[in-house]
């Protein structure tokens, strides 16, 4: 049971790149906590072998250790490794609380970045679009009202609408740009934070930003893209909102 446990959680951690190794392997494994991979009593790999998937030292991996065990999360026993704990329900309330204010932040982020570039993007694409991108847009947004139960194909749709605006745009630069941080954005289209609701809401949206580009109407475009984005991220920010989930506990 331990080696099974053990092995799934081999298969879900990542290598880490970016600067404060240490902090990046304590949001994962309270990501494992908050998926329901990690439970109580499963048990980590050892030092070695974490630094190894991780693809980082040994001391990064016994920092965040050492961090998860301030957090009450993880206990190390000499001698038979370290172990997930989580011995009373406030680590687990305080563990998913932070995986969710750093989602929404990052979330935050995102939305900030394509509130800066989208809008531009749509001005630019009504200006320049030619017959055949519009033909493109079109046949998207009639599938997407067609797809509006189906979450998965809905999220590709979404993707694909706002990629064929750039590149409408003609902009062969701006369009390496979109695609350049496309996995970023990826994660504001999140099946997670979709639902049927937001579904109709893009379709909505998509359906006024063409009706805009088919006039060629640049001004209108850019400021119902900004709408759009605006109405998407306020949705999708208050998504798994932890004061509304507490209020909802608390009634019960």
């Amino acid at each position: 049971m331990e080696k099974k446990s053990r092995n799934s959680l081999t298969g879900n951690l990542q290598p880490v790149s970016k600067t404060k190794f240490h902090e990046q392997i304590v949001e994962q494994v309270q990501a494992l906590i908050e998926k329901g991979r990690l439970k109580q009593g499963d048990q980590l790999p050892a030092e070695r072998e974490l630094a190894s998937i991780f693809k980082v030292s040994r001391h990064s991996v016994r920092e965040a250790i050492r961090v998860l065990e301030q957090q009450r999360v993880l206990k190390s026993k000499p001698g038979s490794g370290t172990f997930i704990i989580l011995e009373n329900e406030s680590s687990v309330v305080e563990s998913l609380a932070g995986a969710i204010i750093r989602e929404k932040n990052t979330l935050a982020e995102i939305f900030q970045f394509r509130e800066l570039l989208e809008p531009q993007i749509a001005g630019l694409a009504a200006s320049n679009a030619r017959k055949e991108d519009i033909r493109i847009l079109e046949a998207l947004v009639e599938r997407q009202q067609k797809e509006l139960d189906n979450i998965m194909v809905s999220k590709e749709l979404d993707e694909k609408f706002h990629l064929a605006l750039a590149r409408a745009t003609g902009n062969a630069v701006l369009m390496q740009l979109v695609e350049l941080f496309g996995h970023i954005v990826l994660k504001s289209r999140h099946e997670n934070s979709r639902s049927l609701h937001r579904n109709r809401l893009s379709v909505k949206g998509h359906k006024k930003i063409l009706q805009a580009v088919k006039k060629r109407d640049a001004q209108a475009a850019s400021m119902l893209m900004a709408g759009h984005l605006q109405t998407i991220r306020d949705l999708v920010i208050s998504h798994g909102n932890p004061q509304k989930g507490r209020g909802l506990s608390e009634r019960q």
